[in-house]
């Protein structure tokens, strides 16, 4: 019945074993938010370099302008290791901004073109943000 119990520890041990393990949680979950991040500019980057590639218009500074997104959010990747919870909104910013500045100057097709990459990244925001939710509860929990 008691078998569970492990004989001789005491209650103070079982706490820090506890908080350790919450520990480990949270870092495993911040990881999982920042390999979300991670892929969302992947993603972002390999598509705009695929457009640019169809449209033939390589050029210092559209390459520079397309790298600016990516570079944002590699950067709230890192971030995701300490403030997950935020670095994920930060991405879903990123990405909302982007996506309406697309389109307000090229119109209503900006809505919709890339649609397949749009849902795949706002799949990677909702996975990011499930585990930066979990981190951040369990940082509360042992806090």
């Amino acid at each position: 019945m008691n078998e569970d119990i492990p004989q001789g520890g005491s209650i103070g041990e079982y706490y820090d074993n506890y908080k350790q393990t919450q520990a480990e949680l949270i870092l495993i979950y911040s990881r999982k938010t920042k390999n979300a991040i991670f892929a969302i500019a992947g993603i972002w980057l390999v598509s705009e370099l695929l457009g640019l590639a169809m449209a033939n218009v390589f050029t210092t500074e559209i390459l520079l302008s397309i790298s600016l997104a990516p570079a944002i959010l590699i950067a709230a990747g890192f971030f995701a290791l300490k403030q997950p919870l935020a670095a994920i909104i930060v991405a879903a910013v990123v990405f909302a901004g982007f996506w309406i500045l697309t389109i307000l100057v090229v119109g209503g097709i900006g809505a919709i073109s890339g649609l397949l990459i749009k849902v795949v990244i706002i799949y990677f925001l909702i996975t990011g943000f499930q585990n930066a939710r979990e981190a951040n509860r369990i940082k509360k929990e042992i806090a």
